[in-house]
C-alpha cells in the first residue's frame, strides 16, 4: 500500500440496510480470466485461470500478496478453456475445467484437492461429447453434493448433473436448471441445495430455484434487478437467513451478457431483494463475476480485458451475521507483514508498533482476527482503500 493510498480518508456512507463503501478497484494477478476469491482466516485466497490451468494464492486481506512464484497449480492440464472452483467442506477444492478435442467445449475435466493443496489425479467427466454445452458450468462441493453441472444442448432447457466422489463420476441427474453462467449454494437452514440462474441469456429477473434430494424443483423464486438486465449469476452466498447474489448487467436481452457493470443483490430468505450495489462502473463490462466474504468485508471479483479485478465492498456491521463458517485449510499460505504483528516483541525498545502494522495501516497490533466485523485491522485497511458507496 502507498503512502498516498494510506492518506486517503474514509468518507461516510451512505444509508444502507447492507452494502455501504465501494473500494477502488485493484487489478490483480497475470492476465487470465476466471478470478475467484474465498476467504482465509487472514484475507482471501484468489484464483484465476491461466496458460490453460488453475491456480490458486493467499493475497492477504488488503489484496497485496500476489506473487507469481507462490501460485499454487490447482489442475494439471494446460488446455483448458473454461474453468470453475468450489471450496468444499472439507477444507479442499473441487475444481472443473472445459476443453475443446473436436468441437469447441466437447470435453470436460476435473481435479479434487485436500486442505493442504494436495492435488488428486485427472478425472475425465466426458470427452467428445457435443450433446453438452461444457462451458460456464455451475460446480457444487459440500457433503452429499460434490460434482458439476453443464446445460444440455447448445440451446437453453435442461441440465446435467454429474456426481463425482472418489475421483471417479456416478451417473448424470437431469435438472431443471440454465448451468451456464450460473450458481449452487447451500441453504443452511435445511441443507437443500439451491440453484440461481436466469430464464434467458439475459433476463429482468434472477431466478432461484430449491432442489429436492433427488434433484427434482421443490420451490422456484425470482428476484427482480433493479437495472437493465442480468447474466451470469455466478456467485450465491448465504448470508444470515438471506443470500448475497452477483451478476453482470446487459442493456438488453439481444446482447450475449457480459455487455456492462457488475452488481451484488442483497436478498432476504425468500429471496426478495433488501439492498443492492452497482460494483463498476457504467460503461465497464465485467465478465464471470464471483464473490467471497470474510467478516464486513465482501471481495468483488471478475475480469475485463483478459485481466483479473476485484473490487471491496463494506458490509454494513448490523447486518453482518455472527460469525463466519471458514473451513478449516491447515495452512492458509504465507499472508505478509501481518505475521509480525503476531510477535509482541517484534516493536523496538522505545515501545512503538512494529513497522510491518505501520505500513499496513493496522491501528492495533494485537491482530485482532477478521472473522468479527469491525475489528482494528479492518478499519485500517478501508481507511486506505473505500472511495464510495455506487447506487441505481
Amino acid at each position: 500500500m502507498t503512502a498516498a493510498l494510506l492518506a486517503l480518508l474514509l468518507r461516510p456512507a451512505h444509508a444502507a440496510e447492507v452494502f455501504g463503501e465501494v473500494a477502488d478497484e485493484v487489478t490483480i494477478g497475470m492476465g487470465g480470466t476466471w478470478a475467484r476469491v474465498f476467504p482465509t482466516t487472514d484475507g482471501f485466497w484468489f484464483g484465476q485461470g491461466a496458460g490453460g490451468d488453475f491456480w490458486i494464492e493467499d493475497i492477504g486481506l488488503d489484496l497485496s500478496g500476489y506473487d507469481d512464484q507462490k501460485r499454487i497449480k490447482l489442475t494439471e492440464h494446460a488446455g483448458l478453456q473454461d474453468t470453475q472452483i468450489e471450496r468444499c467442506d472439507d477444507g479442499g477444492w473441487l475444481v472443473v475445467g472445459s476443453a475443446t478435442l473436436d468441437t469447441f467445449d466437447d470435453s470436460a475435466y476435473a481435479w479434487r484437492s485436500d486442505k493442504d493443496n494436495n492435488r488428486g489425479p485427472t478425472v475425465v467427466i466426458e470427452e467428445r461429447e457435443d450433446a453438452r454445452a461444457h462451458n460456464d458450468m455451475a460446480v457444487l462441493c459440500t457433503s452429499g453434493n460434490e460434482g458439476v453441472a453443464f446445460q444440455n444442448g447448445r440451446g437453453g432447457g435442461a441440465s446435467s448433473f454429474f456426481p463425482i466422489s472418489d475421483n471417479a463420476v456416478g451417473s448424470l441427474k437431469t435438472v431443471e436448471f440454465n448451468a451456464q453462467g450460473a450458481a449452487f449454494a447451500v441453504r443452511p437452514s435445511d441443507g437443500k441445495v439451491v440453484g440461481a440462474d436466469t430464464a434467458n441469456s439475459a433476463s429482468k429477473e434472477i431466478r432461484f430455484r430449491v432442489f429436492s434430494a433427488d434433484w427434482s424443483t421443490a420451490d422456484t423464486y425470482e428476484a427482480d434487478v433493479p437495472k437493465d438486465y442480468a447474466s451470469w449469476p455466478q456467485r450465491l452466498l448465504p448470508y444470515g437467513d438471506g443470500w448475497l447474489v452477483v451478476y453482470v448487467t446487459t442493456p438488453s436481452q439481444m446482447a450475449m451478457g457480459g455487455e456492462g457493470p457488475v452488481w451484488v443483490l442483497a436478498l432476504d430468505a425468500d429471496f426478495q431483494t433488501v439492498d443492492s450495489v452497482q460494483v463498476t462502473n457504467d460503461g465497464e463490462i465485467g465478465g464471470r463475476p464471483w464473490i467471497g466474504r470474510n467478516g464486513d468485508v465482501l471481495a468483488v471479483s471478475y475480469d475485463r480485458g483478459v485481466q483479473p479485478r476485484i473490487t471491496l465492498v463494506k458490509l454494513a456491521a448490523d447486518s453482518v451475521p455472527d460469525g463466519d463458517d471458514i473451513p478449516d485449510t491447515a495452512d492458509d499460505g504465507d499472508t505478509g507483514d501481518t505475521d509480525c504483528c503476531k510477535d509482541d516483541e517484534s516493536g523496538d525498545s522505545t515501545g512503538e508498533d512494529p513497522p510491518c502494522c505501520k505500513d499496513a495501516g493496522i491501528l492495533d497490533c494485537g491482530c485482532s482476527s477478521t472473522r468479527g466485523a469491525g475489528g482494528a485491522m479492518l478499519l485500517g485497511l478501508w481507511a486506505a482503500l473505500l472511495r464510495r458507496r455506487r447506487t441505481q
